[in-house]
């Protein structure tokens, strides 16, 4: 079982990326990494509990969405003949 807060911390990645991927494509994964990050740092400076796991969880979302989309914007081209 995957603990809620992981899977928020993927999801959000994710979100980022893919929002972010038509204007930025694979460097859109370079936001949802960072704001990953700054997150984890707001929560070292008492803001919460940093855990290295949440950046990860991070990090993999981003990387997950960019590739999703990705894939999802190949597939459109071999049917659109793009």
């Amino acid at each position: 079982m995957i603990a809620i807060d992981k899977q928020a911390h993927f999801w959000w990645g994710w979100a980022i990326a893919a929002t972010l991927y038509p204007v930025a494509g694979a460097l859109a994964v370079v936001p949802a990494v960072v704001l990953g990050a700054l997150k984890e740092y707001w929560d070292s400076k008492g803001h919460g509990t940093p855990d290295k796991l949440d950046f990860t969880a991070t990090a993999l979302g981003g990387v997950a969405g960019v590739a999703v989309c990705a894939v999802l914007q190949h597939l459109t081209g071999m049917f659109t003949g793009g």
